[in-house]
């Protein structure tokens, strides 16, 4: 392993810095463009840099890493052809641009200034993407360009769009085959847009904490009652089977428009969650279902309330 001690954090990148980070020694008796050029992975984390271009020489790249830097523009690397992980988290890049195109395959851009998500039409291969946490102006969600749903709708598995002053899942229902969606600590207020998510037939882990929704009265319960049986984690717990089986047999049994009523089952209209209304208190307390001792969404602590066509 090469010594970096006396190789000081510089700006730009230079072959130098590049030979002392990729933690293998040069060989003597091959030039340093043809032996940078075979590199497959390259570390150049906490340097400084502000300018990538002369990453060009790195051709055979597969991962590279450059987050914490000072970086405001993706560059030298559109040419790659192997180039499948990118990470830039932490830097000041403003705009997504320069990608190499149908290779890649993870890019991590969280903690930049980035305002539209764009530009990912050479990225029709992408299966994750991580834009948490963009220095966005107050109030101002991080939004998706039209053109890009389309580019990444078959591809991509997993987002992370957490912390982004987002309101809307509109965008997001539009990527059918999404496994993982982290939009935690973002705007949705609506437990209608949060049961709306329950559509993405694919997902398997799902995070909303932090959201004005999550805070409402009994959010889990309408959620897990409403999810489909693949949803395995919410919020970062796991979902207990049996619990999400006895939610959802409660929920059928108010959808068929029937209650008893001193003896007699009677109609009930719809509210908009398309559960039966009425004003019945169905307690499930004494069912044998406690708190989960691993944390998971085992049940709530003491009697769970069913009233009005949705959980109190």
């Amino acid at each position: 392993m090469q010594d970096d001690s006396d190789v000081p954090k510089g700006r730009e990148i230079s072959e130098q810095l590049m030979i002392a980070c990729c933690n293998l020694r040069a060989p003597t008796n091959i030039p340093v463009a043809k032996f940078l050029k075979k590199l497959s992975h390259l570390n150049l984390n906490d340097r400084r840099i502000d300018n990538m271009a002369k990453i060009s020489v790195c051709k055979s790249l597969k991962n590279l890493y450059l987050y914490n830097n000072n970086i405001r523009v993706i560059e030298g690397i559109d040419k790659f052809k192997n180039l499948t992980h990118l990470y830039l988290e932490n830097n000041k890049i403003s705009q997504i641009e320069g990608l190499p195109e149908g290779c890649l395959q993870k890019l991590y851009l969280n903690e930049n200034d980035i305002e539209v998500i764009e530009n990912l039409d050479r990225a029709s291969n992408l299966t994750e993407l991580h834009v948490a946490s963009q220095r966005l102006p107050p109030y101002q969600p991080l939004r998706f360009a039209p053109s890009v749903i389309d580019t990444i709708a078959s591809s991509l598995l997993v987002l992370n769009i957490a912390n982004n002053n987002i309101d809307t899942v509109v965008d997001v229902l539009k990527l059918p085959n999404l496994e993982k969606l982290n939009m935690s600590r973002n705007k949705i207020s609506n437990i209608d847009m949060c049961l709306a998510l329950m559509q993405l037939e694919n997902l398997r882990e799902l995070d909303l904490r932090g959201n004005p929704a999550a805070k409402m009265p009994k959010y889990t319960e309408n959620l897990i009652a409403n999810s489909p049986n693949y949803l395995a984690k919410l919020d970062g717990k796991d979902i207990i089977e049996n619990h999400r089986t006895m939610l959802k047999n409660l929920v059928a049994f108010k959808s068929r428009g029937m209650m008893v009523n001193g003896g007699r089952y009677e109609e009930q209209d719809e509210n908009e969650y398309g559960m039966a209304r009425d004003h019945s208190n169905i307690n499930l307390g004494g069912t044998g279902i406690n708190p989960d001792p691993e944390g998971g969404w085992g049940s709530a602590e003491g009697a769970l309330d069913y009233v009005g066509g949705e959980f109190r």
